[in-house]
């Protein structure tokens, strides 16, 4: 008799745990599947939001509003100089070292 109350017991903890995991399984399902649709709805804004910047970002129409808002164009051949034309900076003079100075 013992036996068959101890198995009972048994029963009853073994099915009462697993109850426990299938809950705890389930609610880390709905869990994943919540991240998965997060992460669908990211990428989508993302392919959206890369859409829209190549839409914008035309060379076209980047150049049609900077021609009308900034009253631009473009700069005339006669106004680029050669590198030979830039002159070099002068190194700056050392300066002399007083008795306060000390770089040791």
């Amino acid at each position: 008799m013992r036996i068959v109350i101890l198995a009972c017991v048994a029963l009853g903890l073994c099915g009462s745990g697993l109850y426990m995991v299938k809950r705890s399984v389930d609610a880390r399902y709905k869990e994943l599947k919540q991240l998965e649709y997060t992460i669908t709805t990211a990428e989508d804004r993302a392919a959206i939001l890369a859409a829209e910047w190549a839409y914008l970002s035309r060379p076209d129409r980047i150049i049609s509003l900077s021609s009308s808002l900034l009253s631009m164009r473009p700069i005339e051949p006669d106004r680029i100089l050669p590198l030979d034309a830039i002159p070099l900076r002068r190194p700056a003079p050392a300066r002399p070292q007083t008795e306060g100075d000390s770089n040791d």
